[in-house]
């Protein structure tokens, strides 16, 4: 894949987990398989005794990696502000829990440890000599429905900007470039319901054209929509425009980032059997990415199981890895 390393997050396999259908060893073996350069963990979701794992699991975590040889990448952590009842976490606590966060992801091997934008630029650089002491970069993750124009993360920039320290930076988060659901976006409703051709071309058009929202729901009208479809255009597709940028993406802001930026999430929810993944424009945030002369991870985050929890997590993840591979090539 050229400079671009490939990571797996385990949070893709999150539903398989949950329902106890792999084992902490499977992630392991699935991931060496898929072919992923590193990996990441939410330790929430997969560590015993979080925040404090014991001293013998973080050995056989390490042990794991090492049988497997996958390289522990990035610890994935949360600002948990609903942790006390009636108010947020004082900053004094998201600064010991995100200090107790990178010593344990040091003694895990992880380089990376991805927090929040909730963690706020202040902290973050009251943060820094913590960083720079474990070695570790602490990047908080832009997720949808932010974009690289939210105040925060303007602010956020003018500290990396500012410092110019390799031990703070941004995880994006592909999330925040999705002009369109996946064409999986029907798949959990009952064919005999609607008309799920019709409604994907209505999706065709949002994501393809510049055809207003009003005249796509009068095109479902005029050729034989339901109020049922109807009613399932506005509930799937233009009532959840939050979180669809549909030609808005700013593909420029995140060419300003990726200077601050080690690792990324490639966020996903399908990949078709022509290794396209639509809904993401992902060729063009590719293409920018290679053009950056980026050096550092992608990793496949794989949440497809929100539209279709009946297809496979690891075709998914694999085709995902083949289309990144053809895509950077071909950039």
């Amino acid at each position: 894949m050229g400079n671009m390393k490939h990571s797996i997050t385990y949070y893709g396999f999150g539903q398989k987990w949950r329902d106890r259908i792999y084992s902490f060893e499977d992630l392991f073996k699935i991931a060496g398989r898929l072919g992923g350069d590193g990996i990441e963990l939410v330790p929430v979701q997969m560590v015993p005794n979080y925040p404090n794992p014991s001293d013998a699991w973080v050995d056989y975590f390490k042990q794991l990696c090492a049988d497997n040889n996958l390289n522990p990448v990035c610890y994935s952590v949360y600002i948990d502000n609903g942790m006390h009842y009636g108010r947020v976490l004082t900053e004094a606590e998201r600064i010991a829990w995100t200090i107790n966060d990178m010593e344990f992801a040091k003694r895990m091997g992880f380089s990376i440890v991805r927090s929040q934008h909730s963690l706020m630029p202040e902290t973050l650089e009251k943060l820094m000599p913590y960083c720079e002491a474990l070695g570790i970069h602490l990047a908080p993750e832009l997720h949808g429905p932010h974009v690289p124009s939210t105040p925060v993360w303007q602010e956020y920039l003018e500290l990396f900007e500012r410092k110019g320290s390799a031990y703070i930076g941004v995880v994006p988060d592909f999330s925040s470039f999705n002009a369109a659901p996946p064409t999986t976006y029907l798949n959990t409703i009952p064919d005999d319901v609607c008309d799920k051709a019709l409604l994907l071309r209505a999706r065709d058009l949002y994501e393809d054209t510049d055809m207003p929202e009003a005249e796509i729901a009068d095109y479902v009208r005029k050729n034989g929509g339901t109020e049922t479809d109807l009613a399932i255009l506005d509930a799937k597709l233009l009532n959840a425009r939050q979180h669809f940028l549909r030609h808005s993406v700013d593909f420029e802001g995140l060419a300003r980032l990726l200077k601050w930026t080690k690792y990324m999430h490639g966020k996903f929810y399908y990949v078709d059997e022509n290794l396209e993944s639509k809904g993401i424009p992902y060729p063009k945030l590719i293409k920018i990415v290679k053009e950056a002369g980026y050096t550092g991870f992608i990793a496949s985050e794989y949440e497809g199981s929100h539209y279709d929890p009946t297809l496979s997590d690891e075709d998914q993840i694999a085709r995902h890895i083949q289309m990144l591979e053809k895509l950077w090539n071909e950039a």
